[in-house]
């Protein structure tokens, strides 16, 4: 019974294992992606039935060939990692071939996957940065940007039609900006920019561009501005207290303050008024003296 199960299952089992094999054996598509001296390599995932996979990724220089007897070195931040890129920057740190290759580990089962060429940083992808120049403020200001940190930039500026007579600018680092002092009033001012990563011996150059430079009249119409408004402040602080010493009393009289009726400021009274008479003063009235008479009182 045990047997004829085991001879059942055999070539099921014999073919999980030829197709598992198989597919491990697979190489990955890998390929190095490499723009402005940023070296990043790529790679597929691989296609298997796998609890858990990771990936580890080896380089070798031709120190490690040559002096190291073939010894391969770990990428630092690329061991057993799950995501399917590589950020090699820092290790390919020289102007030589490097071999690289990827291990992966299915369960347990590590394969290799080589870089179908040999890599060298000196076949980057170089884009030019972008040059600004903004003319408003004095002095004028160029900046260029770029992700390059290694660069050095030479900027030739010049008046229109007169190349031969350009002044160099040389900036060194990051973040590539320079100020320069140019004459106000001319035609057009011109500026070409040329950039040099040194660490690779290459370079390329920035598309000339030719800008009008207006007269800086900001340094006219800045104080006068100023001056106007201290003017016109002082003149209206001398109209108002002119206007308060000359027309003060005019205005008092004009709107004086009317009192308040007594009525308003007191209070009602609470009880009933007691009228009194004053004896000493003789009735005139005869009704009012025969009242007096028949009360008694005179």
């Amino acid at each position: 019974m045990s047997g004829g199960l085991i001879k059942s299952l055999f070539p099921l089992l014999l073919h999980f294992t030829i197709n598992y094999s198989r597919t491990l054996s697979t190489p990955l598509n890998s390929s190095m992606h490499s723009v402005n001296m940023k070296h990043i390599l790529k790679w597929s995932p691989l296609q298997a039935n796998c609890s858990t996979v990771n990936y580890s990724v080896q380089f070798q220089g031709e120190y490690e060939l040559y002096k190291l007897n073939g010894t391969w070195v770990n990428a630092y931040d690329c061991q057993e990692i799950s995501k399917t890129r590589c950020d090699l920057t820092h290790d390919l740190a020289s102007n030589c071939d490097y071999s690289i290759r990827i291990k992966t580990n299915c369960d347990g089962k590590k394969t290799w996957t080589h870089l179908p060429a040999t890599f060298n940083r000196r076949d980057t992808v170089l884009l030019a940065p972008k040059m600004t120049v903004n003319v408003e403020g004095d002095p004028i200001q160029v900046g260029f940007s770029t992700t390059l940190s290694d660069m050095t930039v030479n900027l030739k500026v010049w008046k229109e039609g007169d190349e031969q007579n350009a002044l160099i600018n040389v900036i060194r680092s990051y973040p590539y900006h320079l100020s320069i002092a140019a004459h106000r009033g001319q035609e057009k001012m011109c500026f070409r920019a040329e950039a040099v990563v040194e660490a690779i011996n290459k370079n390329f150059s920035i598309d000339t561009q030719c800008i009008i430079i207006p007269e800086q009249t900001s340094d006219f119409v800045k104080p006068m501005i100023v001056s106007i408004s201290v003017i016109v402040s002082v003149a209206m602080a001398f109209i108002l207290g002119w206007s308060a010493t000359h027309f003060g009393p005019q205005i008092k009289q004009i709107c004086h303050r009317e009192p308040i009726p007594s009525v308003l400021i007191d209070d009602w009274p609470t009880n009933t008024p007691i009228l009194c008479t004053d004896v000493s003063l003789e009735p005139t009235d005869p009704l009012l003296l025969e009242t007096v008479q028949a009360n008694g009182t005179v």
